[in-house]
């Protein structure tokens, strides 16, 4: 199957950046400035739903601080707001933590390490294996491996390491490997000033593993060299946080004590979005404006809606069809029914069961109350069907639904199950009228 969710790779990290398609150049350009004046430890949340786009925000944010040279044109970020990213590219080392991918690691302070250990050949633009980065490790901080660090690490047994593992297991305890913390970030700053940490997706991570990281930032990565962006669905880890401490354990409070600042990742224009990243929902194309429609009224989230995009293009031959069929059935169908059965196949897998077994009637006239009585595309679809009425308008599409179950199948009738099993869901047509059970 083609695949379109955005990958966060630097041609459309760049791309996006140039675009500004999500509207958010702002907000890293806001992002710049705080940090670039910062001169102790700090810790801010990107804060965003599911789906919201929080990890291409902050890789973004990394990308620019690394190829700021790159933008001279104030047409996408103009001198002033420039500096400010110049400035954070001079003195500040961006290091990016995934917490999710990571979150097998038994301790979430030696899974950061092992992760600052192993992008420090990268920062470098080194491609090395362990048993050189070992050798580097040792000839550039031997202070820290042994003498400074009251014996941190056992210098006779050095060489016998063999992975990241074992070189994290030998520091001893809590207060030496905070002394081995800072020294490492010391070493890997070089003549850099700050480390900026971002740590992302910790809301997906396994609950103890989430909650431990939290703990480990609260209390060990106090060094005023660095600031921590924690990116997050805030709604989901305060949860997790409660289900961890106890129903009583108040989860949102325990987070706006813990971040210094929160930046909110909203959706401005789901349809901008949509128009420039796949060339969709052009407002004189019926099929992909009704759809836009459906997507705002389920209230998508940007992954939703490739998703959305993907199950369309399977249905593409379908929707967009120039067979002919009966145009009532035709219209309504496509216009209606598929984006609706796409966005509850994606956001409500229940609803969807309900809406495919012939109980979708509460479904429907939910979606014709709220977004298509009174607008354009009842009075357009009501003058095709020919209805007397907005009462008479609903009457007629839920006809047209049920109509879809009659198996008395004809080549006028608009293929609609058919176009449905593309989706890979197992549909049943129960020809039967629903009666109450006695």
């Amino acid at each position: 199957m083609l695949k379109y969710e955005l990958e966060p790779n630097d041609k459309n990290l760049k791309e996006t950046i140039e675009k500004n398609f999500l509207e958010r150049n702002s907000k890293l350009v806001m992002l710049s400035k705080l940090l670039a004046n910062v001169k102790e430890n700090l810790i801010i949340s990107v804060d965003g739903q599911w789906g919201s786009g929080k990890t291409f925000f902050i890789k973004q944010f990394k990308y620019l601080v690394d190829h700021i040279e790159n933008y001279t044109e104030d047409r996408i970020i103009n001198g002033n707001d420039r500096q400010s990213f110049e400035q954070l590219h001079e003195t500040n080392l961006v290091v990016y933590y995934n917490a999710w991918e990571n979150d097998m690691h038994a301790n979430p302070l030696e899974s950061l390490i092992y992760n600052i250990l192993n992008e420090y050949p990268k920062m470098k633009n080194q491609i090395v294996n362990f048993q050189d980065f070992k050798t580097m490790l040792k000839s550039f901080c031997g202070d820290f491996l042994y003498s400074a660090s009251k014996n941190l690490f056992d210098i006779n047994n050095f060489d016998k390491i063999k992975n990241y593992d074992d070189l994290a297991k030998d520091i001893k305890t809590i207060e030496e490997k905070k002394i081995a913390f800072n020294k490492l970030v010391d070493k890997i700053l070089g003549d850099k000033q700050r480390l900026i940490l971002i740590i992302d997706e910790l809301d997906r991570c396994k609950p103890t593993f989430a909650v431990e990281m939290l703990e480990i930032i609260k209390h060990f990565y106090t060094n005023d060299k660095i600031t921590i962006i924690v990116s997050t669905n805030n709604s989901e880890l305060s949860n997790t946080i409660k289900n961890y401490y106890g129903n009583d354990f108040d989860g949102y409070g325990y987070l706006n004590k813990f971040y210094d600042f929160i930046i909110s990742l909203e959706i401005k224009d789901i349809k901008r979005y949509l128009q420039n990243q796949f060339n969709f929902c052009n407002s004189s194309y019926i099929y992909h404006d009704m759809s836009y429609v459906v997507m705002k009224y389920f209230d998508f989230s940007l992954r939703e809606c490739n998703r959305f995009i993907t199950l369309y293009n399977m249905l593409k031959e379908y929707i967009e069809t120039e067979k002919y069929f009966d145009k009532d059935l035709y219209y309504i169908n496509t216009c209606i029914f598929m984006p609706l059965v796409l966005a509850l196949k994606i956001k409500d897998v229940n609803k969807y069961n309900l809406f495919m077994s012939k109980k979708g009637e509460s479904i429907i006239t939910d979606f014709l109350n709220n977004e298509i009585i009174g607008t354009d595309y009842q009075r357009w679809l009501g003058n095709l069907l020919k209805s007397e009425n907005e009462d008479d308008f609903q009457k007629k599409i839920l006809d047209i639904y049920y109509e879809n179950f009659n198996t008395e199948y004809s080549y006028e009738k608009f293929p609609f199950f058919e176009a449905i099993s593309l989706l890979g869901t197992k549909i049943t047509i129960d020809n039967k009228e629903d009666t109450d059970n006695d």
